[in-house]
């Protein structure tokens, strides 16, 4: 399947044409769905609605694709589409509401805020980084599941979001920063 990915990958930097490849299609949405899923769904919270947007992802991916210098950008722009799509989602529902289920968060670097890392990694303590990673704003928790769960690096994150990778970095210590404060505020 691997293989089957790669080489249709060399057909999508051959060809600009990909948008009316069905096969392509088929394969890029069957290998990614579940990642941009997760993505719709930490933000939404509703399984239809999530659905609903990672199809919507799909169209607006496989539409624009022509736009996609580097395919092997792909997850991470579909990603950034289906967190785009379900931040307007929520905005316009006047709703926040986030992620029942956060996975352990791989985390690359110490950082000052052990406490929180700690938290993350400790079986024990999901409930509560569940709990505060609902009372962050959308930014914040993108910030953090893009870097975390989708193991973006700070220039791939810099470019996903179009932002400078200096406000990436501020942006996911005031991110942490917050869920320190949340978790310790919790008194666990």
């Amino acid at each position: 399947m691997k293989e089957v990915i790669d080489n249709n990958y060399k057909r999508v930097e051959s060809t600009c044409s990909a948008v009316e490849d069905k096969e392509l299609q088929h394969i890029l949405y069957k290998k990614y769905y579940k990642d941009v899923f997760r993505t719709a769904y930490y933000i939404v919270r509703d399984k239809e609605i999530a659905k609903d947007l990672t199809n919507e992802a799909f169209l607006k991916a496989f539409t624009k694709i022509h736009t996609l210098n580097d395919i092997t950008k792909f997850k991470q722009w579909i990603c950034t589409i289906a967190s785009n799509l379900a931040k307007t989602y929520i905005a316009k529902q006047k709703k926040l509401v986030f992620s029942e289920h956060v996975e352990v968060m791989q985390i690359t670097k110490e950082t000052p805020e052990d406490i929180v890392l700690d938290r993350i990694h400790s079986h024990e303590a999901k409930e509560s980084v569940k709990k505060a990673l609902e009372q962050l704003d959308p930014n914040s928790k993108e910030v953090i599941l893009l870097r975390y769960y989708h193991n973006l690096s700070y220039k791939d994150l810099s470019t996903t979001l179009a932002i400078k990778e200096g406000t990436v970095k501020s942006r996911i210590k005031r991110a942490k920063n917050k869920l320190y404060k949340l978790l310790s505020l919790g008194g666990e």
